[in-house]
């Protein structure tokens, strides 16, 4: 069966996707409204290309199916709207303000989120960045 997943892009250095901090646990919340310009176990990718301009100059397309084969999590814009929704009825009134930012900023950017599940276990620390910089390449490719 094969399933069609909608074109998600991701603006970039010209050198390739920055590499998630595979070490650095975030929530999603976090990830939105904090990750701008620093590394987290997530990256993020917009349905619209022209919504992710100021992310870098070079313009990258998902292989969504390829990702989504090697067992990786693509939360797709829609499924992480409806997440963020949950998140700001069940939460305090500090959590909600920040939940509701990134609900903001989630939808002016289009964004779906990209949580990697790889087994990491063997890597040492110092050098998880560029391994990971090394595995995410192949999902992405120049637009």
């Amino acid at each position: 069966m094969i399933t069609e997943y909608p074109s998600y892009y991701r603006r970039d250095e010209k050198d390739g996707i920055t590499p998630p901090d595979l070490g650095k646990e975030s929530t999603i919340v976090e990830h939105i409204v904090h990750a701008r310009g620093k590394r987290s176990s997530f990256t993020s990718v917009s349905l619209d290309r022209s919504k992710i301009t100021d992310f870098g100059p070079q313009l990258y397309r998902l292989d969504a199916p390829q990702l989504i084969g090697d067992k990786h999590h693509l939360i797709e814009h829609r499924s992480l709207l409806e997440s963020l929704r949950e998140i700001i009825s069940a939460s305090t009134k500090a959590e909600k303000a920040q939940a509701l930012q990134a609900q903001r900023y989630a939808v002016r950017r289009k964004e779906g989120l990209i949580k990697w599940t790889f087994n990491t276990g063997s890597i040492e620390r110092k050098d998880l960045i560029q391994w990971a910089f090394n595995h995410v390449q192949k999902y992405f490719s120049r637009s």
